[in-house]
């Protein structure tokens, strides 16, 4: 009994991230399209398979792109964007020719973006996709709507995940402290600093 709880709550934690966008909305449409974005209209957005209600959360995982890395006046973020590295100097993380300030979103941008469809073509990686999970077959792990090819990447993803669906429960109660739980921050309001997710004593 208790096992079948705990698991309930493993896959609700990795498919509360259903889209709850308006069906008629334009904007919606378009992240819905994108699988990443915010709508000012209906206050709605999604990152990395995750509904958000606030925008402050959205802002902070969102990612920089760059158009062309050799513009880019640090050495540090340069070496970053060309390894999908981080640079420890500007404390950004590379992926996809995007820079993120956050580590939650650097981890789940390293993945490949996937569907539900693509995972469907095993019935072990499609209880991977829904779970968080990873297929031994296919030697590949799935978190955030993205695919992992190696198991280190996918654990720091799948950790990442949870970081973010947990800030943005948290965020219906502060803005701040979600945004701070997902950029490792602290929250101008409560005055709680952060660190993997939870908040730091002291």
């Amino acid at each position: 009994m208790v096992r079948r709880m705990l698991l309930g709550g493993m896959v609700s934690v990795f498919c509360m991230a259903v889209p709850t966008l308006a069906e008629d909305c334009t904007g919606c449409k378009e992240i819905t399209a994108k699988g990443f974005g915010f709508c000012d209209k209906c206050k709605h957005g999604v990152a990395f398979g995750v509904d958000l209600t606030s925008k402050k959360l959205y802002e902070a995982l969102a990612g920089q792109e760059v158009k062309d890395a050799a513009a880019v006046k640090c050495p540090g973020c340069q070496t970053a964007l060309k390894t999908s590295g981080v640079c420890d100097h500007c404390k950004l993380g590379a992926a996809n020719g995007q820079l993120y300030h956050s580590m939650v979103a650097y981890r789940l941008a390293k993945g490949e973006p996937t569907t539900a469809e693509k995972a469907a073509h095993c019935p072990q990686c499609k209880k991977a996709f829904e779970t968080g999970g990873w297929c031994s077959g296919c030697n590949m792990g799935y978190a955030g709507h993205r695919m992992f090819k190696d198991k280190a990447g996918f654990e720091a993803a799948k950790k990442a995940h949870e970081i973010l669906a947990s800030a943005a429960k948290a965020s219906a109660k502060c803005e701040g402290c979600a945004a701070a739980m997902v950029q490792d921050g602290q929250c101008e309001k409560c005055k709680l600093t952060y660190k993997d997710g939870k908040a730091q004593q002291g």
